[in-house]
């Protein structure tokens, strides 16, 4: 697909606390098919890794909103604005992105596709109940022990000591450390560390669970792993991550990558531009139908 089926505009995006917000807004040059899609991002990856992605999507006929949560890529720090932390990436930044669909494109239908943490605090937000459809791609629950050998091993190290620990002294946690992601805001990354050390997760300061929301996302919700997964995304961690939606119409799809006839997927390869354009078109299509049902489930 190139980019004379669709275009691409810059945003910015204000939370009701003042943090300016980096977004852009990918829209088919010919009709639109109804439906919007945002895309919430994992956890220091920069919405412009999702931008070819978005594209495709956008010249299938979907409206697509891609944004960075606060701290990172395009949306630094706003003057004034409070320090960043992990709870308002779900609770302030997600809903911001909605709130701007709603007002700008009233008219369509909102899907999600949420890769890894986009996927883990769609019950922070408080437009849960108005999802049409969801995807998500390697969201998992984050406890360290959902993870499997020899991962299992050295978690506790890396989430009690070495995180904080790098957190503190540099005031951030190094994106290098990531595999190449955005580095991460101090209180960020103390947050993130905190939630992997939890059983529960996601957790306020007092350590108490939180999905306000979650019970209310009843629509269909494909969570998609992958076999080659296990650094970031395990299996076991996205079985989990299910049970924290009750009410939503789980499919679950666990992938090889031989199944796609492709040697390596991984937790960041679906959104590359070398996945092959059918699956992104299978994405598509399910979230054609599974809007469509939800439509017409709400008619009956």
């Amino acid at each position: 697909m190139t980019d004379t089926l669709f275009h691409a505009s810059p945003l910015t995006l204000t939370a009701g606390d003042g943090q300016a917000l980096g977004a852009t807004l990918f829209e088919p040059a010919g009709p639109s098919n109804g439906l919007a899609v945002q895309i919430d991002g994992a956890t220091g990856v920069p919405s412009r890794y999702y931008a070819a992605f978005a594209g495709h999507l956008a010249a299938r006929g979907f409206t697509v909103l891609t944004y960075d949560f606060r701290g990172i890529a395009s949306s630094p720090r706003s003057p004034g604005a409070p320090e960043p932390r992990m709870l308002d990436w779900g609770m302030k930044d997600m809903p911001t992105a909605t709130d701007w669909l709603r007002k700008h494109r009233p008219g369509l239908k909102r899907t999600h596709v949420c890769h890894s943490f986009g996927g883990q605090v769609l019950g922070l937000s408080p437009h849960a109940g108005e999802i049409a459809a969801v995807v998500t791609v390697g969201s998992q629950q984050g406890y360290w022990r959902n993870w499997p050998y020899p991962y299992r091993l050295y978690l506790p190290v890396w989430w009690y000591a070495i995180v904080p620990a790098l957190a503190a002294f540099t005031g951030r946690l190094p994106g290098a450390v990531l595999g190449g992601a955005e580095d991460l805001p101090r209180r960020v990354a103390i947050d993130w560390a905190r939630f992997c050390r939890s059983p529960h997760y996601l957790i306020d300061d007092a350590g108490r669970p939180l999905r306000p929301h979650n019970d209310r996302i009843r629509a269909r919700m494909r969570m998609i792993s992958f076999s080659d997964d296990n650094t970031f995304g395990p299996r076991r961690g996205v079985d989990v991550l299910a049970t924290y939606y009750p009410n939503a119409r789980i499919e679950r799809l666990h992938v090889a990558p031989a199944d796609w006839g492709l040697k390596q997927i991984g937790h960041f390869g679906f959104f590359k531009r070398s996945m092959p354009a059918e699956r992104w078109d299978a994405l598509a299509d399910w979230l054609l139908d599974a809007a469509g049902q939800a439509e017409a489930e709400r008619a009956a």
